[in-house]
């Protein structure tokens, strides 16, 4: 759902200072947070699906959105994604990189996610 709907639809509902846990409608809100927690979600299903390989993921972040990736989007996680999310963490199969807020450009959900300064239509492949 783009933001200008999200925002008639919730007139005056601070999203981005909310908990993830008391927005409307749960886990199905609709609004860029519950978006990246759920492509976030989708990214820990093809890791554990593809866990076999040993093959490492880097996700690079911006200050702001690593800081929700780690307090917001993996708390939020059913309990069987958070779990292989952070099995896969530490274990190094996937890493983690906080960026400076000059590099934004490079961050993941910057680029990849609603909202994000360069959004592309799909989310690059996971090599």
């Amino acid at each position: 759902m783009p933001l200008d709907d999200f925002e008639k639809e919730y007139p005056g509902f601070d999203w981005k200072n909310t908990p993830a846990y008391k927005h409307p409608g749960g886990r199905n809100c609709p609004c860029p947070k519950h978006e990246y927690i759920r492509e976030q979600i989708n990214v820990a299903k093809t890791v554990s699906e593809t866990s076999k390989e040993t093959s490492n993921i880097t996700l690079k972040f911006c200050p702001d959105h690593y800081r929700v990736y780690l307090k917001e989007v993996i708390p939020s996680m059913p309990f069987k994604y958070r779990m292989l999310t952070k099995i896969a963490l530490k274990i190094g199969a996937i890493k983690v990189e906080q960026l400076k807020y000059m590099q934004s450009d490079q961050c993941f959900y910057c680029k990849f996610g609603s909202g994000g300064h360069d959004k592309k239509n799909e989310l690059p492949p996971i090599i």
